[in-house]
């Protein structure tokens, strides 16, 4: 194959920047990159196509002025803006001198690895550069290359040039231990065979300048307290250092790299399951450790396009063909978010879609150019002609492709001769069957789990990484590092008697779950209840009677618990038609009835979201769902009285009831405290990126009684109008605080003086926003709900599920790695030197490995010690309403996550907002705002969901 030295086309979205002339001398390429370049919004609008092609190869015929004849449109990636603006206003709050003394002490291994610096290393400065990498097209000009192309050039360059230790994020940094640009030059050329299409390419690197420098110092100083705040950059720059050997290897995620060459585990629509590897650097009490842990990640298949669609819509288009109703739904839900790749032309071309057009043997075009200029062609011929290519499925339709660097110019190709590009994460939700699947690979027992991690740190080979012996590193990968922790004492479970003499029944909780065998704290009497049958299809006899046993069966099982019937249940079977739900449930309310069991028999989600939807937010009634299928399998009298048990529970809380009683003042050692009247919130949320079509959604979970038992709550949801934009903290969150407070005084005829916050939802790059904005938002609620009253003391603490730090617990008799028990805490050596954080694993695990929570606590004047903080928090998780266990994090913050869950589903009738706003997931997504908009907090549009006020303050979360 001849030698061919540019391209006419950018072949993906890496390709940012603009085309430029070739400069004859050094200096003027340099001066031209010494800004950098602006970004601007990339929200895909469908023009009217001013030029079309059927394939890539010939150049654009736009004609423009000749001072930029050689530039084009170019596809800029967006950065996602926050309206939050930066700020330290509050310092976090410091760990008490002493740390936590209660407990079992014991001996566990956490999957941390520690790092060893050669020595002087604390005066080593870090310098980062702006560079580029650039390929040469064939009219000339110069424009970004891909992201593989980059790294590929630099490491020849490097290599060539007998560069001194450099690492690369395949971004626009480049790192080094020294000034490069004191004796470098700042342009280098070389030229690389593509690997698939053996074409040789031209590229440039170009040095464009010193960005910054940075000490490395001030990691140490930070271990050692001589500085409050993490060094978050000189952190960002090891771990990029720590990726450079899998870079050609690996597909990079953030801290997260998955092996190319591996094969994804079928999800069955079109989407694969990878295996790989977290690592991240952590600045701990003991010193900097590598943070190792084996992840999961969904991926699009790298399939033929017709071979994806098949698998999307789980059947065979090549003989059904797509409808022209699942076309435009195709492109919307799925196809629009995806690159595509072409190389019948012996190049790799990347596209987006835009659209589906007639079939391939229908579809004609006039050629403009070659000996048949002028002549009308269809697809199938001109492939056959032009390309020695037979189409096998020219009955399907062509498919409408474009780069972003020039949307008006669309391409029509057939659809067999376009590809899914490879590695594509999915983050569309799983289905239940995927979900069972994906669990049954990456659930793993701790044993295996710990034995992944080993193979992963061997594979690694950190003591033969170059990049590591140059920069003076090393990686202690023999062994996980032991540190020290301690088995908190569970609390008592208090129920009252089944005696009926109001006597307290305690129950001892073993290894984080304890028996229900008395009655609840606090029942009610129903005087009216229902039980509907919901199907899909008319039910059969046996349904019928299934349905009918379960209701003789209910009475009698909950009044084990002290809930008492005093009538039958009203029995009705309806079809799974909103307008039936609403008319019964409107006809219960007449009647009195005080709640409505529901089972679902072969429906979907929706029916249980209309339910949910009447029940909560239109007329105020109490409603309680189960599964058909749930009953059968649990048909056995055990099970069904375990199941029913499950009810119960749920049932009583959304009544008002008490379940168990745990004594929350027992975790506290200060008498003093002991008197206080607590109020604990939860506050959680779905996504800090939100706009019109896709708001986030909020809730804030306050307490409403003096035992810590029943909660009432608000969900809001919060969006800019004017596009994609980033919202790290819940505004308007005094309003609802101080709603909930009120709520508090109401109930109890006192205002709490101590409150307790647990916000979940928080990235580590939003601590101190979060800090400064919702603190100050608690306090303004206070002074305007307080008066002259003296101000409740707070203590506001973020939990973290989602991190990579796990822990085992070997047993040297059974030679086993197991979990570690609840109850265990960790507040050393692994944890900040400097802030006040601990993990806490609360819970048994059911099956797999378990995965401790993290707290920071980030303000405190209420001076909890480290125990205190500590018993309270594991107190906490043992009152959830909903069962008989230890859950993994504070019921007021777990029950919040579960309002944020209900909350993304009570948009039934578009309820919302006038113009029918859905607080779903889009599938029309908006872009990102741009840059040159102003975008503030004041834009920021919040709207609580309004729920039915006999409603609001109950648990219907439960």
């Amino acid at each position: 194959m001849s030698s061919q030295r540019g391209r006419d086309y950018p072949d993906d979205d890496d390709r940012r920047s603009s085309k430029r002339h070739r400069p004859s001398h050094t200096h003027e390429s340099s001066s031209s990159h010494s800004q950098r370049r602006s970004y601007s919004s990339t929200s895909v609008e469908e023009k009217p196509s001013t030029s079309r092609s059927i394939e890539s190869t010939s150049t654009s015929t736009i004609k423009v002025e000749s001072d930029t004849k050689k530039r084009s449109q170019s596809f800029n990636r967006p950065v996602l803006r926050s309206v939050v603006p930066d700020s330290q206003l509050i310092s976090f709050a410091r760990r008490p001198v002493q740390s936590g003394r209660v407990g079992q002490r014991i001996d566990i291994f956490t999957n941390h690895f520690k790092i060893e610096f050669e020595k002087n290393s604390d005066s080593l400065q870090l310098y980062q550069f702006d560079v580029d990498v650039e390929i040469l097209m064939r009219d000339g000009s110069w424009r970004t290359s891909k992201k593989d192309e980059r790294f590929q050039v630099i490491k020849t360059i490097i290599e060539r040039e007998n560069f001194p230790l450099v690492w690369y994020d395949q971004g626009k940094n480049l790192y080094a231990k020294e000034n490069l640009t004191l004796k470098y030059k700042k342009e280098y050329e070389c030229e690389i065979k593509h690997k698939k299409t053996d074409r040789i390419n031209r590229f440039r690197f170009l040095l464009i300048n010193l960005v910054k420098t940075y000490d490395l110092k001030f990691i140490f100083d930070f271990i050692q307290r001589k500085i409050p705040l993490k060094p978050h950059d000189p952190v960002r720059i090891l771990e990029t250092l720590l990726k450079q050997t899998q870079r050609t290897e690996m597909i990079c995620i953030k801290n997260q790299s998955y092996p190319k060459h591996q094969k994804l585990d079928d999800l069955g629509d079109g989407r694969g399951l990878a295996s790989g590897f977290y690592q991240a650097v952590v600045l701990g009490e003991r010193g900097p450790t590598l943070n190792i842990n084996n992840t999961f990640c969904c991926f699009y298949q790298n399939y033929n396009l017709v071979e994806f669609i098949s698998c999307y819509l789980g059947q065979d288009i090549r003989r059904s063909g797509i409808s022209s109703k699942d076309q435009p739904l195709l492109v919307r839900k799925i196809l629009k978010s995806l690159w595509f790749a072409t190389t019948h032309t012996n190049q790799i071309r990347k596209y987006r879609l835009k659209s589906f057009g007639t079939s391939a043997n229908q579809y004609t075009f006039v050629q403009d150019q070659g000996p048949n200029q002028g002549k009308q062609i269809n697809i199938v011929d001109y492939f056959h002609e032009k390309w020695r290519i037979r189409l096998r499925h020219p009955h399907l339709p062509v498919v409408e492709l474009f780069n972003p660097a020039d949307k008006n110019k669309s391409h029509y190709l057939p659809m067999e001769l376009v590809t899914v590009d490879e590695w594509q994460r999915s983050l569309k939700p799983l289905t239940v069957e995927q979900r069972t699947k994906v669990t049954k690979k990456t659930v793993v027992k701790p044993g295996e789990r710990y034995g992944m991690i080993r193979r992963i740190v061997d594979e690694r080979q950190f003591d033969q990484d170059v990049y590591l012996q140059k920069f003076g590193l090393k990686i202690h990968s023999n062994d996980m590092l032991m540190i020290h922790a301690r088995i908190l004492t569970p609390p008592e479970i208090k129920y009252k008697s089944t005696e009926g003499n109001d006597r307290d029944i305690i129950e001892r909780v073993n290894i984080g779950k304890w028996y229900l065998n008395n009655h609840f704290n606090k029942t009610r009497e129903i005087r009216s209840w229902a039980l509907i049958l919901v199907s899909q299809k008319e039910p059969d006899a046996r349904q019928v009677n299934v349905a009918r046993e379960f209701a003789s069966k209910i009475p009698q099982a909950m009044s084990k618990y002290g809930i008492r019937f005093s009538s039958p249940a009203i029995e009705n079977s309806d079809p799974a038609i909103p307008d039936t739900i609403l008319s019964r449930m409107n006809h219960l309310k007449v009647l009195g009835c005080e709640v409505i069991i529901y089972i679902l028999n072969q429906v979907g989600d929706d029916i249980y979201h209309v339910i949910k939807y009447f029940g909560n937010i239109k007329l105020g009634m109490v409603t309680q769902c189960t599964r058909f299928d749930k009953l059968l399998a649990n048909s056995e009298t055990r099970k069904m009285d375990m199941y029913i048990q499950n009810l119960a529970q749920k049932f009583n809380a959304k009544l008002g009831g008490m379940n168990q009683l745990v004594s929350l003042m027992r975790a506290l050692t200060s008498s003093s405290i002991r008197s206080d009247v607590f109020m604990f919130f939860g506050i959680d949320c779905t996504h800090v990126t939100c706009s019109r079509e896709r708001p986030s959604i909020a809730a804030i979970i306050g307490s409403k009684d003096s035992t810590s038992t029943q909660y009432s709550g608000r969900v809001i949801q919060q969006y800019s109008p004017k596009g994609k934009i980033a919202v790290e903290i819940i505004k308007d969150l005094h309003i609802y605080v101080g709603e909930l407070i009120r709520q508090f005084s109401e109930y109890n005829s006192r205002l709490p003086n101590k409150l307790v916050f647990y916000r979940a939802g928080v990235d580590d790059g939003a601590f101190q926003k979060v800090l400064d904005n919702e603190v100050r938002a608690i306090q303004q609620a206070c002074k305007e709900l307080y008066g002259h009253n003296p101000l409740p003391k707070i203590c506001f603490t973020i939990v973290k599920k989602r991190h990579n730090t796990r822990f085992f617990v070997y047993d040297k008799q059974s030679n086993q790695t197991n979990n570690v028990q609840p109850g265990t805490v960790i507040d050393t050596d692994i944890v900040s030197p400097n802030g006040f954080d601990f993990y806490l694993n609360s819970h048994a695990a059911i099956q797999g490995t378990s995965r401790p929570s993290l707290y920071h606590v980030l303000y405190d004047d209420i001076g909890f010690t480290s125990d205190e903080i500590q018993q309270l928090t594991y107190y906490l998780c043992h009152t959830d309403v909903r069962c008989t266990k230890s859950v993994s994090i504070p019921a007021p913050v777990h029950y919040a996550s579960l309002c944020v869950a209900r909350g993304l589903n009570l948009d039934y009738e578009g309820q919302m907002s006038g113009d029918q706003r859905s607080i779903t997931a889009s599938d029309v997504e908006e872009g990102i705002v741009d840059e040159n908009i102003l975008v503030t907090l004041d834009d920021i549009q919040t709207i609580k969901i309004d729920f039915n006020s006999i409603i609001e303050n109950t648990m219907w979360f439960a």
